[in-house]
Formats: structure tokens, C-alpha cells, sequence
């Protein structure tokens, strides 16, 4: 079986030249870092129906398909393949074989024919062009010590110090996260972008809020967790509001969790959500957390199959035992279920609440 790395894929072969090169389209009007054209995965003819972010290498239809993701999910989309061979096709096709040299045809991964961008792409790359934007929230080059046995973690919270350790959460005694308990936040490809900190001082958390995002972190670009999420979402991607709230799931052996950090979905947050199969909103039970989850399901149902999962007034995911968590994750997609309540749960299996 042919090795693929897809991270790779990724990073060497931009969004564009799949468009340009590998599917060889000229009908994209290029506007700065935006690309806008018909949607070649279901052969629209709307001159804006498919958006395409050069930059961030994410794609989405909002007509006929109502599709989007990344450059593999593109080509999977449009040829009708697994994510594994849209990587090998482009891999082959882009990268050659290992030796450096260009694959061979075969039956199984035709290549198209190369042949240069178009000129409304290469409009893009001419000296007029505006410059690439610095990366929204670029990797950090420095790791906080943080203590995983504080008591806030192990009584109040009830996690065991090994959940804080795989996730890298503990108590910062000094620097800008003192006196909190710190989370490192990574992006989808797994890079350390920022720490972010869960105050403890009841006074400051009235006067300040929870938590403490470092300045210039663009929180809406970012999944918590997500990166670890991805590769064990066969079942669905649930999403949650909080950092702890993954945490306890994850202890309760759901590990396709990700957080929001808030209630609020961004568009961006809403495409690295839709890389799943399906997702599962599981938000808080309160006015936020509702409003919160309503709006999330807009966002998401055009993107990808979606599910919504109600909390009674005042609930956590985290106040839920593991045999509810299960229940109610494993209820929404069973039985292809738009929503299921707490209460309604808690009927059906009153011994498993929290």
C-alpha cells in the first residue's frame, strides 16, 4: 500500500494549483486572497456560488452541493473518492514519486494534463498584487510550565492528573497566565498557537471573565482540540463550548470532542467542523449555550449532516455521567434523531444521570 502523508499534502500543494493546475479551470475570478467561480464539484453555473479562501486553503459551495474543506476534500468531493485517494491522486500528480521523479499513469490515478494557471489566477501573483497576510495566529516557539496536580484540577474539576497531562493543562505560577489554570490551544495541524488561562480568582472571572486569551489570538480560527479530535471522529465530531468540558469527555472515552472556547460558532470554525463525517452539538444548558447551538446548526447543516444535543437549564456536559454522555451521543445518530433533551434521556434511563 503506497504511504501518504497528508499534512504534507497540505502545506506543498496550495488550494490553487489543484484549481489550476490539477483540474484546470480558467473561470475563477480572483479578488486578493478570495477566489469566486461556478462549483466544479457539482458543475454549478452561479459566478459566486463557490468561495475558495487562497490563504487558508478552504473551499465551500453555497448552492447546489453546499460542500466545503480543504484541498483533499475538494478533489475526494469532485472525483468521488476516499480522502486517502484524493491525497495519492495529488501526491502522484504534484509531487511525483519518491525519487523525485513524476509518477507514471495508470488506470487507477489518471493524472490530467498539466499546463500553466490561467490569467485570472496568475492575476494573483503579479506585482500588483497585495501581499500575503502574516498567518492569523502563527505557531509559538515557547512552552509554559504548567503544574497538572493543582487541586482545582483534581478536586474541584474531578480530572485525573493523567487527563491533564495528555492534554498539557495545569496551574501557571508565574508569567502573564499566573494564578491561572493554562490550556494549551493548537490548530488543526497540531501546532501550539497559544495558551490560554481559566481564571480561579472568583473576583477576577466576575470583573474580567474566565478566561484569559493572549493579545492578537483570533480564537475563531481555532477548534480546541480539534487536532486530536479529527482522527477519531468516525462517529461524529461533537462540539462543545469549554476546555474542561473536553477534558471530562474525553475521560468519559469520547475523544472526538472539540471545543468552541464560547458559544459562538465563527464561519471559519464552522469549515474546520465540517472535515468531519457528521458532527454533534453538545452545548451548555443555559440561554447562551442554546442560542449558541441554534445558530451553530445554521451554520453547519449546508456544510455537513448535523445534530443537536439539549441540556436542561443550568447543565454542563460535564454534569452528565458517562453512561448519559453515551446515550445521548449515540442516541442523536442511531436513530437519526435532529435532537434529543436531558429530559427526555433521564425518562429512558434514569439511572444513568449524573
Amino acid at each position: 500500500m503506497n504511504w501518504v502523508n497528508f499534512r504534507e499534502i497540505r502545506t506543498r500543494i496550495p488550494i490553487e494549483r489543484v484549481l489550476t493546475e490539477y483540474y484546470k479551470l480558467d473561470n475563477l475570478k480572483v479578488s486578493g486572497t478570495v477566489a469566486t467561480g461556478p462549483c466544479p464539484v457539482h458543475g454549478g453555473n452561479n459566478p459566486r456560488g463557490f468561495h475558495v479562501d487562497l490563504e487558508k486553503n478552504l473551499w465551500h459551495c453555497f448552492t447546489g452541493c453546499k460542500r466545503g474543506g480543504n484541498q483533499l476534500d475538494l478533489v475526494a468531493a469532485k472525483d468521488n473518492v476516499p480522502i486517502r485517494d484524493a491525497a495519492l491522486r495529488l501526491q502522484r500528480f504534484f509531487l511525483g514519486d519518491d525519487d523525485g521523479a513524476p509518477a507514471a499513469t495508470s488506470p487507477e490515478f489518471p493524472p490530467p494534463t498539466r499546463r500553466d494557471p490561467p490569467a485570472a489566477a496568475a492575476t494573483a501573483s503579479t506585482d500588483n498584487a497585495p501581499k500575503k497576510k502574516e498567518k492569523v495566529n502563527p505557531p509559538l516557539d515557547l512552552m509554559l510550565q504548567l503544574l497538572p496536580d493543582h487541586p482545582h484540577i483534581l478536586e474541584d474539576r474531578k480530572l485525573s492528573q493523567a487527563t491533564a497531562e495528555h492534554f498539557g493543562v495545569g496551574y501557571c505560577a508565574r508569567g502573564i497566565l499566573a494564578g491561572c489554570i493554562g490550556f494549551p490551544v493548537h490548530n488543526e495541524d497540531g501546532q501550539l498557537v497559544a495558551y490560554a488561562g481559566r481564571r480561579l480568582k472568583f473576583s477576577d472571572a466576575e470583573d474580567l471573565g474566565k478566561y484569559r486569551f493572549p493579545k492578537g489570538f483570533h480564537k475563531d480560527r481555532v477548534l480546541y482540540n480539534l487536532h486530536r479530535a479529527l482522527p477519531e471522529s468516525s462517529d461524529a465530531l461533537v462540539l462543545v463550548e469549554g476546555f474542561f468540558s473536553v477534558l471530562k469527555l474525553h475521560e468519559a472515552g469520547i475523544k472526538n470532542v472539540a471545543a468552541v472556547m464560547g458559544s459562538d460558532l465563527s464561519d471559519h470554525q464552522a469549515l474546520l467542523a465540517a472535515r468531519a463525517a457528521s458532527v454533534v452539538v453538545l452545548f451548555d444548558g443555559d440561554e447562551a449555550g442554546r442560542h449558541g447551538a441554534d445558530v451553530a446548526v445554521q451554520k453547519l447543516a449546508p456544510l455537513v449532516p448535523v445534530r443537536a444535543v439539549k441540556l436542561a437549564n443550568g447543565w454542563e456536559p460535564e454534569d452528565c455521567s458517562p453512561e448519559m454522555l453515551h446515550w445521548l451521543l449515540h442516541g442523536v445518530q442511531e436513530f437519526e434523531l435532529t435532537t434529543v433533551s436531558l429530559e427526555a434521556a433521564r425518562a429512558a434511563h434514569p439511572t444513568a444521570g449524573a
